[in-house]
């Protein structure tokens, strides 16, 4: 802070001395230690304060950053709902291709990939289930939930798979 040397204090100690005198320069000394001591905690008070303010004022600012930001965390937030609700749905519908799967039961033991059908008043015997088909029908069921309800067991078939050629023809 001051640029005060070796001979600068031994110049004043000197002067103090013959100023003072001898006996009462211990004191002296003792006071004036004590006022610098007291100069320097209020000075180191003082810079404490500032420097603290300073940090209160860039926290306030990053706070205002991260309110900058919450739009942003919204949207990560909503996508984040988004694919969870898609992973629902996903599962659901594999498990409802399941129930369809495990509600029909194979004609014989050596044709594996025919299934009979539990509708008597037609009479009729589907195709078997490829996983071509399999997979068209858990496609419309992704794409239309609602559909899922009202699909019969006959769909599966080969004219269920060109109608639904037909339809993605005709959103096109």
């Amino acid at each position: 802070m001051f640029d005060i040397g070796f001979w600068e204090l031994a110049l004043i100690g000197v002067v103090a001395l013959l100023v003072v005198g001898p006996d009462r320069l211990p004191a002296l000394a003792r006071t004036v230690g004590l006022w610098v001591g007291r100069i320097r905690r209020y000075v180191s008070t003082v810079r404490d304060d500032i420097e603290r303010e300073i940090q209160a004022d860039e926290l306030k600012k990053m706070l205002e950053k991260t309110d900058d930001l919450n739009p942003l965390q919204d949207i990560v937030d909503e996508t984040t709902n988004t694919i969870g609700v898609a992973k629902k749905e996903i599962a659901d519908v594999e498990k409802s291709a399941e129930e369809l799967s495990s509600a029909q039961s194979p004609a014989s033991g050596s044709d594996v990939g025919i299934v009979e059908n539990d509708d008597d008043e037609t009479g009729a015997t589907p195709a078997p289930v490829t996983p071509d088909t399999a997979a068209t029908a858990i496609g419309e069921a992704v794409s239309a939930p609602n559909k899922l309800a009202a699909q019969a067991p006959a769909e599966t078939s080969d004219e269920a798979v060109g109608n639904t050629e037909d339809d993605e023809h005709r959103t096109r």
